[in-house]
């Protein structure tokens, strides 16, 4: 977590760390484990959702 810390912004470090928390759902969704499976796919696509409500504009992705 020590990159978000250096973040530009609050929105900008949530959105770092979901990106990483969506990255670790996809590993999760690879189980072979049948009971849990279904859980880790809604658990990515509820991160997903975060993911793009906190995705920089493009205005915002060219600030320093």
């Amino acid at each position: 977590m020590r990159n978000a810390n250096h973040a530009t912004g609050p929105s900008e470090r949530d959105y770092q760390i979901l990106s990483r928390m969506l990255s670790d759902a996809e590993s999760l969704c690879r189980t072979q484990d049948a009971l849990l499976v279904g859980q880790y796919s809604h658990l990515h696509g509820r991160i997903a959702a975060l993911v793009e409500l906190t995705a920089p504009i493009e205005g915002d992705e060219a600030r320093p």
